[in-house]
């Protein structure tokens, strides 16, 4: 082998060694944050190496060996970067893992500025509610209103169907989110809007059951789901104000970047509540109107609670700097 081919080899033999031990671990699902990162940095480096031996003058015919040996290891490297199912999954559960978690902690504020929105306009719904009667025919449809003032509750409808009531209720919860994020374009006005009347609602129907001797039935149907619905409307209506206080409040950035950095923020938000709206959609639908004693359906809305609060709150050890976005496919 000629003297320029051998120190060409020598000098980047440890680099195709590493890429090739840092596949066999990717191919096996054993790969480290720290080897992750640095996978498509020594694909790029094989694939110059590769072209570069193109540029040697063949000798003994050492080289087509290096070069098959080059061709297989590239060709390995591209088909488990470029593979799309694991990749992608895997981006997905360390999404959900950390970086929906650690956004949310990021924003916290602005979901608590939404969770005071929509408890004024729940304690004024319920307030009212108790003390004015022709207010509640405001807010809450006739047909209901004479259910509750029979003695009875609405929902246990629910029971009868409820495969398709579980889709239509995460349907309209995830449908009610995305609105109130998008609103937040509308410098907040709409997010603040859709915040108070859903407290308002909430507040009228609580104050309309409790006139009517029902509020244990209502909150032991409503706590249930409503521990995770309701957060996963409170953090959507946070990324709303999030996108309304970067047009509001750019700082020292033109407006338009500053929107433009507030929303990637905002989208992590928005996009973390989806399997949070589905899971309150499955209890909203088989658990929460089951006829069982309201201290049992009590005792579940508080250990999802804690358990959703868990979730959010404690950090976690983020496997991957690049946790938050997704896909992991990078430009060559």
């Amino acid at each position: 082998m000629a003297e320029s081919i051998r120190k060409f080899v020598e000098s980047r033999r440890p680099r195709w060694e590493k890429l090739e031990t840092t596949i066999q671990s990717l191919e096996r699902g054993r790969l480290s944050a720290s080897e992750l990162i640095g996978l498509t940095r020594l694909y790029r480096e094989a694939t110059a190496d590769l072209a570069r031996l193109q540029t040697f003058q063949n000798q003994e015919g050492l080289e087509d060996e290096l070069k098959t040996y080059l061709n297989h290891l590239v060709a390995r490297a591209y088909s488990q970067i470029y593979r799309s199912s694991p990749p992608r999954m895997a981006s997905l559960w360390r999404f959900l893992r950390s970086g929906f978690p650690a956004a949310f902690r990021e924003t916290l504020p602005w979901t608590l500025v939404a969770l005071s929105v929509f408890t004024l306009g729940m304690a004024y719904g319920f307030i009212t509610a108790v003390s004015d009667g022709a207010f509640v025919a405001l807010i809450v449809p006739p047909k209901l209103i004479q259910q509750v003032e029979g003695g009875t509750v609405w929902f246990d409808s629910i029971l009868a169907m409820k495969p398709q009531a579980s889709t239509w209720i995460m349907t309209n919860n995830i449908s009610v989110s995305f609105l109130a994020f998008a609103m937040g374009m509308t410098f907040g006005l709409g997010t603040l809007y859709l915040m108070v009347f859903n407290g308002l609602m909430v507040g009228t129907l609580a104050g309309l059951c409790h006139t009517n001797g029902l509020s244990v039935p209502f909150w032991s149907f409503v706590l249930p789901h409503g521990v995770i619905e309701l957060t996963a409307i409170f953090i959507a209506g946070g990324a709303g104000f999030l996108l309304g206080g970067a047009l509001l409040f750019p700082g020292d950035l033109p407006r338009k970047d500053a929107l433009l950095g507030r929303a990637r923020q905002a989208g992590r938000l928005i996009l973390g509540c989806v399997p949070l709206l589905v899971i309150a959609g499955i209890v909203e639908a088989f658990f929460s109107p089951i006829h069982v004693h309201a201290g049992i359906k009590f005792g579940m809305a508080g250990i999802l609670l804690a358990l959703l609060l868990c979730y959010l709150l404690l950090p976690r050890q983020r496997l991957d700097p690049q946790a938050q976005s997704f896909p992991l496919r990078q430009a060559e």
